[in-house]
């Protein structure tokens, strides 16, 4: 697994994930690297997740924070939902309402996503 694909994993909660920070930990040669992308759309889903519950609110904001500490993502079409789902402290703890209505209003600016939100 390469960089690339190992930030793939890990961006979109794969069952390989545990491989890919292993990955990613081991390091690898390239120094002029392409950035990966998170999309709404992927927030979305991760969010989504934690909504039905396949993920945890831990887990949502650990998701947050290692998107928005690596260079090698660009997070610049979601930046103030990462942010304050990696601040929850500065931005008033998180609960499934808070995000079922982050996801709403993502969907809203996302065309052609067809997720069911509880609320």
């Amino acid at each position: 697994m390469n960089r690339v694909e190992s930030l793939s994993e890990i961006i979109s909660f794969g069952e390989c994930r545990e491989q890919a920070y292993s990955c990613l930990m081991e390091g690898s040669p390239e120094h002029a690297y392409e950035k990966v992308i998170v999309t709404k759309q992927q927030l979305i889903e991760v969010l989504n997740r934690y909504v039905v519950g396949d993920i945890c609110i831990d887990d949502l904001e650990e998701w947050a924070m290692f998107v928005e500490c690596r260079d090698d993502i660009d997070h610049s079409a979601i930046e103030d939902y990462i942010y304050a789902l990696s601040n929850p402290s500065l931005m008033g703890e998180i609960d499934k309402d808070k995000i079922v209505q982050m996801a709403q209003l993502l969907i809203t600016t996302e065309k052609g996503v067809s997720l069911a939100f509880p609320g």
